[in-house]
């Protein structure tokens, strides 16, 4: 197989507008961003199965002696709502595991166990591979094969950041010592199916500082180094966990009468709230057994990802022990609510502001200060997830997509699918119309001026132009990160935080100066342009300021927001240029490279600083409008919750490289920046420690769900389940779906 066919196979989902972190090799920049979100090699679907293999019964033969349901099988989750929904509510994130004073395997809750590693100043990374309860790995003969087949390449091209003699870049694939730089690359190499490794889609998709004549150059040595790496390890590597042969089919009588079987074993008052989910498809098309690992993993990921406010991590039941037909019950993941009273439309700011939902603009959840059981709350959003992309927005043709509801059970990859999509998750997780009432609802606190946030600025992010990005506590003891991602239109605008580093907090259709919200950037007038504003009506006839004015007004931006939601995953949302609710990002702010497969290596690469971006910006050409979408792309980027990030802007301060400032040399000034802008050395660390929530919860879903001794996942099961169920049920790729 060539680089550029997989490359063309590489999955697609990246959420790349809500990347917080930087992209580039710089002082504060954290290199593994995005290199956090790995691609998938979707199966092909509808094509014949691979040759039966021993034991199996091939497709159209007489059907294997299937075992009768056994409810609860030894290992499995609790029985449907046994968590007892408002029995108490947990802390939000939960109780992460602690680093010890060692680097190692950090045991989390029972579950499969993460990684812990030397930060090479003095400190630690956490990584969500694991081979420490794997038996029978030998570590031994795969650092020897990495040193002799990826190594060389990557001390060669990648040291330069990814060393601990040099920037200490996270991760150290590529460090002086052979064996930490193993230690780190394993937590980026999968095994089962090496062109899916993140160094490849480093390459082929993220077209990240590329060595070769093209990336696709770069790709192909990097992958032929991978698969080697990886054939010298298959003998001690086991197995993925299946629970029948590949491509063994399983009628779909079959699965109804599993379920069938299951409902009879329900307690009284249950059945209402229980949902059967099938696999069945995906084993039909011969995914192998580490896919299907994948699809369950994907499957609670999904379900608890949108669980708004639930305490802890669910995961399915499997219902008989074949690792087929799963049940969940509701109120685990929706019966729990804040006093909403009903849901809003989730679609596209364009019908809430011009169309036919002008309604939502004065709608208020007006929350409540608790969180109650409310298992009612957990009927109305699974009837909202049943009818699938109603709110869709205009563009997309008005396609609902719910081919995979079926009477008795829905297909696993279409409730990914659907619970990724930026409409339904806009609305099932009510995510309000202004971020204002977010920012209230969530707790995050707020001190009366800009003093309330600390701030970083990276030169070169995910983002076309450079990247704000603020952090915020709340309430709860959890955190709150809110972007502020300008348009990138012809590189007219000038980045205005960099001069203006001190946020001004202005007034709009969705927050005042006081709410702390809504940042100064660069007006988009809607009257007469203030007179330093440089106006240019180059951008679809729109009049946009080139210059910064500090007024009041629609920004010409989009906000990427990430908070810790109870149970230790992360919630997302898209806000716009009023502080409004959005369903995707603009092209001109950001590119998602997972969605531009046919866009050229300039226009995925060419990020950074207007004036960085010259040489390259005549060639950055996106053949098509393709955008990130809220939802689904952020769920699947962030693979390991928060990616990393540095702070440029006050490491070239403190290194007294900041240019074409006026206020260089004022001391008040300076004190003011380095006061509210921490250094890297000290945003890494904080970007560890809230990655441990994720951490955990993700240990819980992983050992749940993946079958076998290796509880490792490889790739994010999200975007890889969504764009299966596009592919099988031949969905359209649209701008924000």
């Amino acid at each position: 197989m060539t680089t550029i066919e997989i490359a063309r196979r590489l999955s697609r989902w990246v959420g790349t507008a809500v990347l917080l972190s930087a992209a580039a090799c710089s002082p504060a920049s954290e290199g593994d961003d995005p290199a956090l979100r790995t691609p998938i090699v979707p199966p092909s679907v509808g094509a014949a199965p691979s040759a039966t293999a021993p034991g199996a019964t091939a497709a159209g033969s007489a059907a294997p002696a299937w075992p009768a349901a056994a409810p609860n099988p030894p290992g499995a989750a609790p029985t449907p709502g046994s968590q007892s929904p408002g029995a108490g509510v947990a802390a939000p994130g939960g109780a992460a595991a602690t680093p010890g004073a060692m680097a190692g395997s950090v045991q989390s809750a029972g579950a499969a166990p993460y990684s812990q590693l030397p930060d090479g100043r003095g400190g630690f990374n956490i990584e969500q591979v694991s081979y420490a309860a794997v038996t029978g790995f030998d570590k031994a003969a795969s650092l020897a094969a990495f040193q002799s087949t990826l190594y060389p390449i990557l001390r060669e091209n990648c040291s330069a950041c990814h060393s601990t003699d040099t920037r200490a870049q996270a991760p150290i694939h590529a460090d002086v010592d052979p064996a930490l730089a193993h230690e780190y690359a394993l937590t980026r190499l999968n095994p089962y199916t090496p062109e899916d490794s993140k160094f490849v889609v480093r390459q082929l998709i993220d077209r990240h500082h590329c060595f070769g004549s093209s990336c696709k150059d770069s790709g192909a040595k990097i992958l032929s180094a991978v698969q080697a790496w990886a054939t010298a390890i298959k003998g001690s590597m086991p197995e993925a966990g299946a629970t029948m042969p590949k491509a063994t089919a399983v009628p779909e009588q079959q699965v109804t009468q599993w379920i069938a079987a299951d409902k009879a074993n329900l307690k009284a008052g249950d059945a209402d709230f229980v949902v059967y989910v099938s696999l069945h498809e995906m084993q039909n098309a011969g995914l192998s057994a580490d896919r299907l690992n994948v699809a369950r993993a994907g499957l609670s990921k999904a379900l608890n990802s949108t669980a708004r406010w639930a305490p802890k991590v669910v995961n399915p039941v499997d219902i008989n022990g074949m690792g087929i037909v799963y049940r969940f019950d509701t109120r685990d993941y929706w019966g729990y609510n804040k006093g909403v009273k009903q849901l809003i439309y989730g679609g596209s700011d364009d019908d809430i502001f011009a169309g036919s939902h002008t309604d939502t603009l004065r709608f208020r959840f007006n929350f409540a200060k608790e969180i109650s059981a409310d298992p009612n709350f957990a009927k109305t959003i699974w009837n909202r997830v049943k009818q699938g992309s109603i709110d869709a927005y205009k563009q997309n043709g008005k396609t609902v997509n719910v081919a995979g509801f079926k009477a008795e059970y829905v297909e696993a990859g279409q409730l990914i699918y659907t619970l990724s999509r930026p409409d339904v998750y806009n609305t099932i997780m009510s995510l309000p119309t202004y971020a204002t009432e977010l920012e209230t609802e969530l707790g995050v606190i707020k001190k009366g001026d800009y003093k309330s946030y600390e701030y970083r600025i990276i030169d070169e992010a995910i983002t076309i132009d450079s990247r704000f990005v603020l952090r915020a506590n709340t309430t709860t003891g959890g955190f709150y990160y809110k972007t502020f991602d300008l348009f990138a239109l012809g590189g007219e605008q000038v980045f205005p935080f960099r001069e203006h580093p001190i946020p001004k907090f202005v007034s709009s259709a969705g927050a005042v100066p006081t709410d702390l919200s809504l940042i100064a950037s660069l007006l988009q007038p809607t009257g007469g342009a203030p007179a330093n504003c440089n106006a240019s009506t180059k951008s679809g006839g729109f009049t946009l300021c080139t210059n910064y004015t500090g007024d009041n007004g629609v920004q010409q931006q989009a906000s990427e927001i990430i908070w810790d939601m109870p149970n230790g995953l992360q919630g997302y949302a898209i806000y716009g240029g009023l502080n409004q609710r959005r369903v995707d990002a603009f092209s001109f702010i950001v590119h998602d490279p997972r969605r531009l497969l046919n866009a050229s290596d300039a226009a995925i690469a060419c990020r950074g600083p207007a004036s960085a971006r010259a040489a390259c910006a005549a060639k950055a050409v996106i053949p098509s409008e393709i955008r990130l979408m809220t939802g689904g792309s952020c769920m699947s980027c962030h693979i390991d919750g928060m990616n990393r990030m540095g702070n440029d802007f006050r490491d070239q301060l403190d290194n007294k490289t900041l240019q074409q400032v006026s206020w260089l040399g004022d001391a008040d000034m300076e004190a003011k920046v380095r006061e509210v802008y921490p250094p890297t050395a000290m945003v890494r660390p904080q970007i560890e420690q809230d990655r441990k929530p994720y951490f955990d919860a993700m240990a819980q879903i992983r050992g749940g769900m993946i079958l076998g001794q290796n509880q490792n996942l490889y790739v994010e099961p999200i975007g890889w389940g969504f764009e299966w169920a596009q592919k099988f049920y031949k969905y359209t790729d649209t701008i924000s779906n």
